[in-house]
Formats: C-alpha cells, sequence, structure tokens
C-alpha cells in the first residue's frame, strides 16, 4: 500500500544485502484498477496456491482469506498508535521494542518456516496447496486445551460459538464449552468474581482473559498463560 519509493527504502532495511527480495517488491501503483484500500494477488506472479500472505488486516485481502496469516500490528510511533485509537504510550516513548526472540516478528518467521517446510517436503508441488497447510498448523496450536467461557461474551448472546472469539479457539485446535467439567483446562474470564473462576482457581486451572486466545492466534503458537492471567499478584513480603 506503500508508494515506490518508501516501499523500496523499507526493502533495504529489513533486506541489507538484497539477497531475499532482490528488487521484487510490488508498490502502490504497480497494481493497476482495485477497490480503494485493498490488495489482491493478481500481481503476484505464480498461483495462488503456492502464496503466503503476512498482514495485520483482514479487510484487505477479502478475496484471499485462505491465504493469510495474521499478525499483530506494528505501532513504534505515538503517531501511529493514535491513527489506530490505541492510547497507550508507543514502543518509541517507553524505549523498548518487541522482543527478538518471541516478538511478532520471530513469531511470524517461526509460522513460515513452519509453512515453508511442510510445503516443499512434498514430492510433487503441483498437487499441494499452500493454503491447506496453516488450517492443520492452526489446529496444532491449542490442541489439548478445552476453554470455558466465564462473562466474556454479553448476557444473552444466543449463539456464542458465533462469536469470533470462540470461532478463533476452535480454528487454533482448542474446545469451547459454557459449562465446567474435569476436562476443562483454562476458565477464560474477565473477573475474579464468577462460579467458574471460583472452580478453576480452587482445581489448579488457568485463568485467563481474552486476550490470551488473541495473544495464540497473533503469534502462531500458544502464548504464555502467566502473562495473561487475572490472579491477584502474590502479597509482599
Amino acid at each position: 500500500m506503500g508508494n515506490t519509493v518508501y516501499a523500496t527504502e523499507i526493502a533495504k532495511v529489513l533486506d541489507r544485502t538484497g539477497s531475499i527480495f532482490k528488487g521484487r517488491v510490488i508498490s502502490k501503483g504497480d497494481e493497476g484498477e482495485r477497490l480503494p484500500k485493498s490488495k489482491d494477488l493478481d500481481v503476484v506472479l505464480g498461483m495462488e496456491s503456492a502464496v503466503v500472505i503476512i498482514d495485520d488486516s483482514v479487510k484487505v485481502w477479502s478475496h484471499h482469506k485462505n491465504n493469510l496469516i495474521i499478525v499483530e500490528r506494528y505501532t513504534y510511533f505515538p503517531y501511529s498508535r493514535r491513527r489506530f485509537g490505541l492510547h497507550r504510550p508507543s514502543l518509541l516513548e517507553i524505549d523498548h521494542d518487541e522482543r527478538p526472540e518471541d516478538g511478532s516478528l520471530a513469531s511470524s518467521l517461526a509460522a513460515i518456516e513452519k509453512i515453508h517446510q511442510s510445503f516443499f517436503s512434498n514430492r510433487s508441488l503441483n498437487e499441494v496447496d499452500v493454503r491447506d497447510i496453516p488450517v492443520s498448523e492452526k489446529e496444532n496450536i491449542l490442541k489439548g486445551c478445552k476453554v470455558a467461557f466465564s462473562r466474556v461474551f454479553h448476557v444473552g448472546l444466543t449463539n456464542p460459538h458465533l462469536h469470533p472469539l470462540w470461532q478463533s479457539a476452535e480454528q487454533f485446535g482448542a474446545i469451547c464449552t459454557y459449562q465446567i467439567d474435569d476436562d476443562v483446562t483454562h476458565v477464560v474470564a474477565v473477573s475474579l468474581e464468577t462460579d467458574k473462576v471460583n472452580w478453576a482457581m480452587s482445581t489448579g486451572r488457568y485463568v485467563v482473559n481474552p486476550g490470551w486466545l488473541e495473544a495464540s492466534a497473533l503469534l502462531f503458537r500458544r502464548a504464555n498463560e502467566r502473562d495473561f492471567s487475572i490472579m491477584p499478584p502474590p502479597p509482599s513480603s
């Protein structure tokens, strides 16, 4: 979506030796006519079945959702956060960038490498579709997790299984429920004052806020429950 000058300069920052992109950058104006604020694979040489998209927006890829891996929006400058209605301090203001070992970039790279390895492990590349690989990879991320929701959805919601959070959890391999039983591993809640949370605390289950599910989807791996716990901190000695 950036112009040619901007895209070229950013490519130099990301790939200083030119060994990755090798000048193959498609920027705004190269794609011909299209809908405003949309992107398309028509200008990419090759079959759609061999293309993986990494982006922070689903809306602009309305025709290629199966090729898409969503990543967290990167907002380093104060202006960027204000533009998207984010009110917390920017990374520049707190003088701290994402962690190189497990931040968004590192997690995205790990996801791409998994898909790349899986794709090229096939003997016949004409018969493999890269769009099927992220689906199987997603299903393993929260496999073995049974999630019970507590006061996450609006009271009176008749079809919670249609809520994006519920659907995302299932896409990433979790089993979702409203009821608690011995198989429940996580209670996703926004308040400590519920029977489900009390049950989880007394039985040693994870109690996390909805951000845990969102982070697992964005990072393409099971997020650390401790980072999203709604349990009160231990009393200081």
